[in-house]
This record gives C-alpha cells, structure tokens and sequence, in this order.
C-alpha cells in the first residue's frame, strides 16, 4: 500500500497570497495635467519574453510619492511585491530621487524577499521590480 502525504502549507506563504488577490495599485496613473505642480515619472525594467515585465509610475510632489501604480507580468511573487512596495511608497517622503533614497525607504530586493517569504530562486524577479523603480525615480522619464 502506498501513502500520499497532502501539503497544507501554501506555496506562496499567507502574506504573498493576500497582497496577490488585493493588487489594488495595479495600473496606470494618468499624465500630469498642465501647470500641475506634480510630476509623474515612469520607469520600466524586463520583458515578458523573459518571464518578468514591470512598469512603475509614480506621482511626486516635491520629493512626497502622492500615487503608485504599476503593470506587471510575471509569477505571483512579482506582482505580491509590486503591490507590497506600491503600497509603503505611497505618502513616502524621499529626501531626494534617487538609488540611495530608494533604499533608505525600502530596503533592498533581498530584504524584500526576506519580509515576504519570496524563495531565493525568485531574488531575480525582484532585481526587475528594482530596476524599473529606480528608473522611475532616476528621472530619466519624468
């Protein structure tokens, strides 16, 4: 006789799993209307051919994240941590645009793996959702 054995733990852990049914910063802010002291800058980084796309834009008011909005494409792990940093960047004060911001305000793409559970395979989905963020707050396409 031969035993199945059934997991019950979930693959995703429970954190990844809630923030990936409630991607409620998902898509796309609209441009910066005229005379309008904020700027939205976006940044993109992968390719779906690759397994892992992501576009971030970012409302800034002075150096105040007002808006977060992000398209991706890639495994659930992807899209958990889009929302999971779309959601602490919100109302953030960066004291400046920059890489060195960026990680003052959220750490690094293996914190963010740590904090969610994300699997060490997984580290280089997040190196895209880090390079597309810091392509958003680089300036290069304010």
């Amino acid at each position: 006789m031969t035993s199945c054995v059934v997991a019950d733990e979930d693959p995703l852990g429970a954190r990844v799993r809630a923030l990936f049914v409630d991607l409620a910063h998902a898509g796309d802010l609209p441009p910066a209307a005229a005379g309008e002291a904020e700027t939205v800058c976006t940044g993109e980084a992968g390719r779906i051919g690759e397994g892992t796309q992501v576009r971030f834009s970012l409302r800034l008011s002075n150096t105040r994240v007002q808006q977060v909005r992000y398209r991706a494409y890639g495994c659930p792990f992807t899209l958990a941590t889009c929302e999971w940093l779309a959601r602490r960047l919100t109302g953030c004060q960066l004291t400046a645009a920059s890489d060195q911001a960026l990680q003052t305000a959220l750490g690094m793409p293996a914190d963010w793996a740590a904090t969610l559970g994300v699997p060490p395979p997984r580290l280089g989905r997040l190196l895209v959702v880090e390079d597309a963020l810091r392509q958003a707050l680089s300036g290069r396409r304010c």
